[in-house]
């Protein structure tokens, strides 16, 4: 029964893993943003963790327990074993740094780049030295702390970089759902934080360590991903009341998205392959239509219509 279960949660792994991954793939393509590379890799990296460390880790506890009999082969697995997998988690954990502060609106500074891998540096050789030269004679009991100590680290992570994005809500996102964005990063991670805390009492809240892991993988990038392709189907069907309203033509509802985007006639005319005359043209009937008399009133009237710029 246990290791059926397990097998399952391995499989559900995998599946929220792979949505995660193309879900903010597709985000990365679609929205070209800093804070969209941030947010894949991130999940990259930590699903790169979870396969590496943390089902390892599990695996290695099974060999330990049906096949591997000799003490050193145990000393030479646990030396090694969890060192590996830190490289990966500190740079997972800077990209969710990275994600957050530009999600916020912001630009992640050099220095504070600087600053936090020189400490992540000194503390993975000084863990690493630990490792190699000072184990005790609870091995298993020393790779239980660490991944504990690296579960409340994590979540101390994800509750600031939380805080950061309810504070500085400028992502069209953070405004239209305040609270929905911050809790699908934090509610995962406080339960996978908490399971991990428990998991030395029972097997089960390993498995639910391992759900709710993956889950806040899957989970970030699939609302960001499915808010943002609603928002854009509303703004879609608002424009197109819009330019009912005020009799736009086809024609001349292109015209009115390029002009909100801020391109000249010529750069208009390039990309619907007209002339540039025929863009004048079809602009000065749009003024008449909308009452407006130059480019800033008609997107300053869009905006105000649709409550968002055209797509």
């Amino acid at each position: 029964m246990q290791n059926a279960l397990f097998i399952l949660c391995f499989i559900t792994s995998v599946g929220l893993s792979v949505f995660g991954l193309m879900t903010a793939y597709r985000l990365k393509n679609k929205e070209n943003q800093p804070y969209a590379s941030s947010l894949f890799y991130y999940i990259i990296f930590l699903v790169a963790f979870g396969f590496y460390s943390i089902w390892s880790y599990l695996g290695f506890q099974f060999l330990l327990n049906h096949v591997i009999q000799s003490h050193d082969t145990l000393l030479n697995i646990v030396g090694i074993f969890p060192f590996m997998g830190f490289p990966l988690i500190i740079v997972g954990w800077y990209l969710f740094i990275q994600f957050c502060v530009e999600m916020a609106g912001y630009k992640l500074k050099g220095y504070v780049s600087f600053l936090y891998f020189s400490v992540c540096i000194l503390s993975f050789l000084f863990l690493g030295n630990h490792f190699k030269n000072q184990l005790l004679q609870n091995e298993l009991y020393q790779l239980d702390f660490v991944f504990k100590s690296i579960g409340i680290l994590h979540l101390l992570l994800v509750l600031s970089g939380v805080l950061l994005l309810l504070r500085n809500r400028k992502h069209t996102l953070l405004k239209n759902s305040i609270y929905t964005l911050p809790l699908v990063l934090f509610v995962p991670a406080l339960f996978a934080s908490t399971s991990l805390l428990m998991s030395s009492s029972h097997w089960i809240a390993v498995l639910f360590f391992i759900l709710f892991y993956f889950s806040h993988l899957a989970l970030a990038p699939g609302v960001i991903y499915f808010t943002l392709n609603a928002d854009e189907c509303q703004n879609t069907d608002t424009f197109t009341q819009f330019c009912s309203k005020y009799e736009i033509s086809k024609r001349e509802a292109e015209i009115i998205q390029e002009i909100c985007l801020g391109k000249t006639n010529q750069a208009i005319a390039d990309q619907l392959f007209i002339t540039v005359q025929t863009v004048k043209d079809h602009a000065h009937r749009i003024y008449s239509k909308t009452g407006v008399r130059n480019r800033v009133q008609l997107t300053n009237l869009v905006r105000e219509t649709t409550k968002s710029e055209p797509v």
